[in-house]
């Protein structure tokens, strides 16, 4: 698990790391009817009728992890090409209950990288910079004192609430700003991580100088060596003919 911290806001994040090992897509469609009211308390009229139909994607797929367990991971309303046999990551924020909500998805078989969430979204899902009741309370009472000070405690009121809905502003631009860049920085592990080059893969130029040097000839050299003895020894009985 992964941890993101903000002055007293944290978000945990885990990552689903493995292989597809099956992908399924419904599509879900909504109809939607409006219109057919009566108009004027006539009968006779009646607004016209429209019918809008909306389809959604369910999308079931397993993950098989490399402790041989496997998970299962529904989307809706994404539609996201998937294939049994790739590996993928998934990165995911926890709400308070344990649910998570999808943010990242990488398909490093297919080099491929969706996001389902950005940092805007999970700042409201997960209600980070939430509505300040506490602001209300101190405008609401400043107004009931302007009532008291012919108008000066709504001047005042007016005033705190422009500061108040600055400052909440610059607050959640800020958090928002740093969720995305720690996002960013997790996906970056994540895919480093997944897709470093193996032991064997590094080693493999290795063995292809190897195969390279046992090709060398060597039965030239041998032939020569051979050859030379005999030579030597005709040239000596040669030479103790003629001494003869």
């Amino acid at each position: 698990m992964h941890t993101f911290t903000h002055a007293d806001k944290s978000v945990v994040f885990t990552v689903l790391s493995g292989e597809v090992v099956g992908s399924e897509k419904l599509s879900e469609t909504r109809v939607t009817t409006t219109g057919g009211v009566h108009v004027n308390g006539k009968d006779g009229d009646l607004t016209p009728v429209r019918v809008s139909s909306v389809s959604i994607i369910n999308h079931e797929f397993w993950v098989k992890t490399p402790d041989g367990v496997e998970h299962d991971v529904k989307l809706r309303g994404v539609d996201i090409p998937l294939r049994t046999g790739q590996h993928i990551s998934l990165i995911s924020a926890l709400k308070k209950d344990g649910s998570a909500l999808h943010t990242i998805l990488l398909n490093h078989t297919a080099s491929k990288r969706w996001i389902l969430r950005d940092a805007s979204a999970l700042n409201t899902e997960l209600e980070l910079t939430p509505f300040n009741w506490k602001t209300v309370l101190i405008v609401s009472g400043l107004c009931v004192a302007g009532i008291a000070t012919a108008g000066l405690g709504l001047l005042a009121a007016g005033g705190y609430l422009c500061y108040a809905l600055y400052q909440g502003s610059q607050r959640k631009k800020l958090l928002v700003s740093d969720l995305n860049a720690y996002i960013e920085k997790l996906d970056a592990l994540v895919a480093s991580h997944v897709q470093a080059p193996s032991p064997v893969q590094v080693e493999s130029p290795v063995q292809v100088e190897l195969s390279f040097q046992l090709e060398s000839p060597a039965p030239a050299q041998t032939s020569v060596e051979a050859q030379s003895p005999a030579l030597n020894s005709d040239s000596v009985r040669r030479a103790l003919s003629r001494n003869l």
